[in-house]
């Protein structure tokens, strides 16, 4: 005799709680039943009828229903929806969510809590673009040890700007504004382009790989914003792509954590990935690289994400959520070691490279090509640098150095290069 069905509280009932409401109504998941839809706002019109009897304004109805099994949760944020979460869990249900800012924030309590009461938490859909990871993952058992490195583009909005730059020459603001009007940015990108949304996937990835909940501190997280099609142009020529990167790389037991736009080879999965997609790389302990490509956004997508999660939970299938009070410990910045992208403003005169070299060798950082381009105004020339693996904090304290130079005439431009090889 089948199992009965899974009776659903969907709160928050925009575009993606429409979508997942139009999925248990008209294509009545098996196993999973519709059980209530609250929305401050239920006068909107929607594509989709829901019976009166299930709509409500007051989620505290739905967390209170003895005949709901599972709480989505789909306003977004992190207040009221850490309190919806929280109070859905000690109420015996199991929950799912979209929510990425709150799992980046709040995931300690909420993970904690759920593991505490041995309940699950569902957030594929808060990581769309890389749900099919978090299944690999819930697969295969991989453990966090079996990586050197995970550098992934999670943000759609960025890699569409930096796209459209890269194909059509624009510039960041001309670009930002085609992906306003494609529906891409919002009016605000700020969370977008300042790497924010990045930074949240990377703390919610970060935990699921380490099966720890424990929050990690602060990390550096740099946007796309100074970006200009000036390096783009420059890292081309060199066989490179820019893209906005989050970066997982394990060393001895630490964790090296940063967001930055990122030179990566053309030839890669990353510096192919083109348009409002997302994408994750992965580097073994054995050194072999897979990856995963998926859409970064958009309604069907988080739908969907939002449905597996319904449809695992309903069938008491494990649902991968970390489980792990363990603390993280996180590498110093300064000590990380890559390859890098320098762009100066010098005067065009002789000696300059020289100066530049010399600063460079007392800092132990080795050149590996250097790009002389013609005057870009009366006051300046570019001059292109790539290097040699050096390490972080010897390259930035070289860089001060050569920016206090009489001969060079704007602040110095640095882009992290990730080769396989670092």
């Amino acid at each position: 005799m089948p199992a009965a069905s899974k009776r659903v509280a969907v709160v928050g009932f925009g575009n993606i709680g429409t979508g997942v409401v139009e999925a248990l109504i008209t294509r009545r998941v098996p196993g999973l039943e519709l059980g209530r839809v609250v929305d401050i706002d239920l006068a909107r019109p929607r594509p989709v009828e829901v019976p009166p009897s299930l709509l409500s304004r007051d989620w505290q109805e739905a967390i209170s229903d003895p005949a709901v099994d599972i709480v989505v949760e789909l306003i977004g944020g992190v207040e009221p929806a850490v309190t919806i979460v929280s109070q859905a869990l000690r109420s015996g249900k199991d929950v799912v969510t979209a929510n990425k800012m709150l799992l980046a924030h709040r995931g300690e309590e909420v993970f904690g809590l759920a593991t505490r009461l041995d309940r699950r938490v569902g957030f594929r859909a808060s990581f769309v673009g890389c749900h099919a990871l978090i299944h690999e993952f819930q697969q295969a058992g991989i453990a966090a040890k079996e990586y050197r490195r995970i550098h992934a583009i999670l943000n759609g909005t960025s890699n569409y700007i930096l796209s459209t730059m890269s194909r059509q020459g624009k510039g960041f603001d001309q670009a930002l504004v085609e992906a306003q009007e494609r529906g891409l940015a919002e009016a605000d990108p700020s969370d977008d382009v300042d790497g924010v949304d990045t930074e949240n996937k990377v703390r919610i990835l970060l935990g699921l790989i380490t099966n720890s909940y424990r929050a990690v501190g602060a990390f550096p997280v740099e946007g796309i914003r100074n970006v200009t099609a000036q390096d783009i142009q420059y890292a081309a020529e060199l066989g490179y792509a820019i893209k906005l990167v989050g970066v997982i790389e394990q060393h001895d037991g630490r964790f090296n954590v940063a967001v930055h736009p990122a030179l990566v080879s053309q030839s890669s999965l990353l510096g192919s990935l083109e348009g409002a997609y997302n994408g994750t790389e992965l580097e073994d302990e054995y050194g072999v690289v897979s990856g995963f490509v998926a859409p970064g956004a958009g309604v069907y997508p988080t739908t969907d994400a939002v449905v597996k999660d319904l449809l695992d939970i309903a069938r008491g299938v494990a649902v991968p959520m970390p489980t792990s009070a363990d603390e993280l410990v996180l590498a110093a910045t300064e000590g990380a070691q890559r390859r890098y992208y320098l762009r100066f403003s010098v005067l065009d005169q002789a000696g300059v490279l020289a100066q530049i070299c010399n600063i460079f060798w007392q800092h132990d950082i080795s050149i590996a090509a250097v790009i002389q381009k013609e005057a870009v105004s009366s006051g300046f020339v570019p001059l292109v640098m790539t290097t040699h693996v050096a390490r972080e904090g010897s390259i930035l304290e070289a860089v001060r150095k050569v920016d206090r130079l009489d001969v060079v005439r704007a602040e110095t431009r640095l882009i992290r290069i990730l080769d396989a090889a670092t």
